[in-house]
């Protein structure tokens, strides 16, 4: 049993990140290739530390990420106002959103925090969770979007040039809509 939970975790730790899983890959053959050419086995020694931080600690975040998650949703169901995806203009910066729209794309980068768009009948958006998809939830699933309307800067993420910037959705939470 708990061989099949340790499984389970690692999986879903190379799904949701997968810049960390295909480190700890490269180390791994780099490990392996060292003490075959070398007969070496202390090179194999020396590289357990790495190869645990490389597993242990993408895990760690990504599960207190799921945690504030969790703690910080059910506060932002009761108070977010919901809009339209037109509606999320320069002036509702730093206001709590609720969205509920269709899950168009997700995408999983070096961090275990995804980006994904959503997009309802009068647009499209990005948001940037804390924590992974919660499992369960799909591409093209209609879905509930809580979170806060933050800066996304033209050419340059999250530093760029005054002025040219649209909204995004700094997302706590999704969940399925009803």
């Amino acid at each position: 049993m708990y061989s099949n939970v340790l499984i389970s975790e690692l999986t879903r730790h190379a799904k949701t990140t997968p810049s960390a899983f295909i480190s700890l890959i490269i180390c791994l053959i780099f490990t392996a290739w060292s003490v075959y050419v070398s007969k070496n086995l202390w090179i194999l020694l020396m590289s357990i530390p790495f190869i645990l931080g490389l597993t242990l600690i993408p895990i760690k975040i990504s599960n207190m990420n799921k945690k504030i998650s969790d703690e910080l949703l059910p506060e932002y169901v009761d108070v977010s106002k919901e809009y339209k995806i037109s509606e999320i203009t320069k002036e509702s910066l730093n206001n709590r959103v609720k969205i509920v729209g269709k899950l168009d794309k997700v995408i999983y980068g070096i961090s275990t925090k995804p980006t994904i768009r959503v997009s309802d009948e009068t647009g499209k958006i990005f948001s940037n969770l804390i924590s992974p998809v919660p499992d369960g939830i799909k591409k093209g699933d209609m879905i509930e979007l809580y979170g806060i309307v933050a800066k996304n800067y033209k050419f340059f993420g999250i530093i760029g040039i005054p002025n040219l910037w649209a909204p995004k959705i700094y997302g706590i939470g999704v969940r399925k809509s009803n």
